[in-house]
């Protein structure tokens, strides 16, 4: 019993301190207004920083991990060897280069644009899954 209460306490101790240091989390990225870009090998959140609102441009140059959500009007260039897995809003463009990754989900019209070489799946306001792209697609 006594050796169950210490193993309780050493994991609440232990997510407490990932809790505390940000185990495993995204980073913002760096912004200049609304014009971003996420370090090329890192993990970013575009729902931080200047790509919070509208009219963000963020750009997952390499080996990326771009998550999150912006508003509309947003334009995301994912780049080698980076996964994009977002949501955008009403009027946004997504770009994916040869070797990336991109899961779009659209709140409004959006477009993608997949390179051959890359992975995309888009889902639009009325799909109840996504949508496997070649090349490209939109929601309207």
């Amino acid at each position: 019993m006594k050796l169950v209460s210490s193993l309780r306490g050493a994991a609440l101790a232990l997510a407490l301190s990932c809790v505390l240091v940000a185990c495993g989390g995204s980073d913002p990225p760096t912004c200049n207004g609304t014009s971003c870009v996420c370090e090329a090998g890192k993990s970013c959140d575009i729902g931080e920083g200047g790509c919070a609102g509208n009219s963000c441009s963020l750009d997952c140059p390499m080996d990326n991990e771009c998550s999150g959500a912006c508003g509309d009007s947003c334009s995301i260039d994912c780049g080698e060897g980076s996964e994009c897995n977002v949501t955008v809003g009403n009027s946004s463009s997504v770009s994916c280069v040869s070797g990336s990754t991109c899961h779009i989900r659209c709140t409004g019209s959006c477009s993608l644009s997949c390179a051959p070489g890359a992975t995309c799946t888009i889902q639009c306001p009325a799909d109840s899954a996504p949508r496997t792209i070649v090349e490209g697609g939109s929601c309207e």
